[in-house]
């Protein structure tokens, strides 16, 4: 089960995401809290952080996800902005997603972001992730 990555996240050791939704009108995807167990793992999240949901990265075309992300980031600056500066915030960083059928004679790809996009990230001053998810193709058909 591949997970939906086309997000906004923002996260750190000292982050009270509890303050931050106080001074925010923005309603979050996904919260957790330091210390507090994983979903499905006994583990705990050694951060705090907050997402919010862009689209879901398992069904926009990745070519479309810069469109949805502009959008998006225009949509919410001020308020990601003030994300990103507060305090605790140690990562601060939006998920693009690629997920696809590959050969497993793939050696590799390259991926690009618009320069539209690049200034929209670099103005609310967060990071950019590519997660990349490749289904492999049966081999079977071809032995």
């Amino acid at each position: 089960m591949v997970n939906n990555c086309f997000k906004v996240f923002a996260l750190g050791e000292d982050f009270d995401v509890d303050a931050f939704k106080a001074t925010s009108s923005m309603v979050p995807s996904h919260i957790w809290r330091r210390g507090e167990p994983k979903k499905g793992r006994g583990s705990p999240y050694p951060t705090s952080g907050i997402a919010f949901e862009i689209g879901d990265g398992q069904v926009v075309p990745f070519l479309k996800q810069d469109d949805l992300a502009i959008a998006f980031l225009k949509a919410h600056r001020d308020q990601l902005k003030a994300l990103g500066q507060f305090p605790g915030v140690t990562n601060f960083t939006v998920g693009l997603q690629y997920s696809a059928e590959a050969q497993r004679n793939l050696v590799g790809f390259s991926m690009g972001v618009s320069s539209l996009l690049m200034w929209h990230l670099l103005d609310i001053g967060c990071t950019l992730t590519h997660y990349v998810w490749l289904q492999y193709a049966d081999l079977e058909d071809n032995a």
